[in-house]
């Protein structure tokens, strides 16, 4: 049984905007999941879908083989969903906060929370409302994993950081996924945090699920290649239908390869570009984000299979 399963989910903001259009995906147990996408392409309302928060049009979610439209995954208690937005009581000291927390998890783990109030540097006699950003969004990450959620729910949770503080959030991450097994599904802008911590992707765009895979699947399919070619009429030559976000400067080009719809092997880049230097490198998470997500319309070539 996979975490969370989503099939077909539709939903409509007011009747009109649409905001998920027929989105499948599904996350393993104990997985990263990185959910990435430009602005408004629907990120925050898929996560508020998992958390039972909202309820959609069509389609479906499946917590653990629940469905959300039954049951809440946050009230059944398997769950915690933290925002970006995420308002901690001010007047409360960080102490006094846990202890107004506890009582309503049955799993409430204090030794955790101390050990993640250590990892974070956290006073538990300052009030929140003195906290900065950074910890503020410690605190809440605090209180989100010491009830030992079987699923966790981030939207956007290092906006605004520094980078010092966004280290200690990973890491907060994954000692918690690793020591309890916690499932976590985190949409964020930052790709360059998600690239160090998820083991699954998916992209969003249009209201559209592009990508949706193991990040060890991408890596075997997809290669950024770079040919610095002896002349530029090489590099004019006519492009494969495997060849996705071609730049050319000159008698260098790159572009990014799909295994599965060319040969990615390299006797045949040398073969059609002869006496052109030819590199390989693995795709970073903005190369797949800049180039997939601009073809959500596209079908055959982008859909995945986890």
């Amino acid at each position: 049984m996979n975490a969370v399963e989503v099939q077909q989910l539709c939903y409509r903001y007011a009747r009109k905007t649409e905001a998920l259009h027929e989105i499948s995906l599904d996350v393993p147990r104990g997985a990263i999941y990185g959910l990435i996408g430009p602005n408004g392409a629907g990120k925050s309302t898929l996560l508020q879908c998992c958390a039972g928060l909202r309820y959609a049009g069509s389609g479906s979610v499946r917590v653990f083989g629940a469905d959300t439209r039954k049951r809440s995954p946050i009230v059944a208690g398997v769950m915690t969903y933290m925002a970006e937005a995420v308002k901690l009581p001010a007047r409360m000291t960080l102490a006094q906060l846990e202890a107004y927390i506890a009582p309503l998890h049955a799993k409430w783990d204090g030794a955790l929370a101390a050990s993640l109030r250590e990892r974070f540097a956290l006073d538990p006699a300052r009030k929140v409302g003195t906290l900065s950003r950074g910890e503020h969004m410690k605190a809440a990450l605090l209180c989100a994993l010491a009830p030992h959620p079987t699923l966790l729910l981030m939207d956007e949770p290092f906006t605004g950081m520094d980078v010092m503080v966004k280290d200690d959030l990973v890491r907060g991450l994954l000692a918690s996924a690793t020591d309890t097994g916690t499932t976590i599904m985190v949409a964020s802008h930052d790709l360059t945090e998600l690239e160090t911590v998820i083991d699954h992707l998916g992209i969003i765009s249009n209201a559209k699920m592009v990508v949706s895979a193991s990040m060890e699947s991408l890596r075997a399919r997809f290669r950024r290649v770079h040919v610095q070619a002896p002349s530029e009429v090489l590099v004019t030559a006519g492009h494969d239908t495997g060849w996705l976000g071609i730049e050319q400067a000159g008698r260098r080009l790159s572009f990014m390869a799909d295994a599965s719809r060319t040969s990615l092997v390299p006797e045949a880049m040398q073969l059609r570009f002869p006496g052109a230097e030819v590199e390989f490198s693995e795709p970073t998470l903005r190369e797949l984000l800049t180039t997939l997500a601009g073809r959500a319309g596209a079908r055959s070539p982008l859909e995945m299979v986890p």
